[in-house]
């Protein structure tokens, strides 16, 4: 019975959130549900699923996340500089 441990580790894993969408949208989304017999959650899931797959293999995304990561450890190393000082001018 793996399968049903897995799907509650899914449904576990789950998190309810909140979105907007503009009214036209929604709607265009209940019609593909009902088209498809499914939820407007499960076309609502699937487009991020495939949104986000996209664009993380995007070369604007990756070229982004280099600059986001180069940024970040700039900052840390700041901030261990500052740290550093701080210890050495309280000893």
């Amino acid at each position: 019975m793996p399968s049903e441990s897995k799907k509650t580790d899914e449904k576990d894993r789950q998190v309810v959130v909140s979105v907007r969408f503009p009214s036209q949208l929604l709607e265009r989304i209940q019609a593909i549900a009902a088209v498809q017999a499914t939820t407007a959650n499960a076309v609502i899931r699937e487009g991020m699923d495939i949104y986000v797959r996209e664009r993380v293999a995007s070369a604007e995304f990756r070229a982004a996340s280099e600059k986001y990561i180069a940024q970040a450890q700039t900052q840390v190393a700041i901030a261990l500089q500052d740290h550093a000082s701080g210890a050495a001018s309280q000893s």
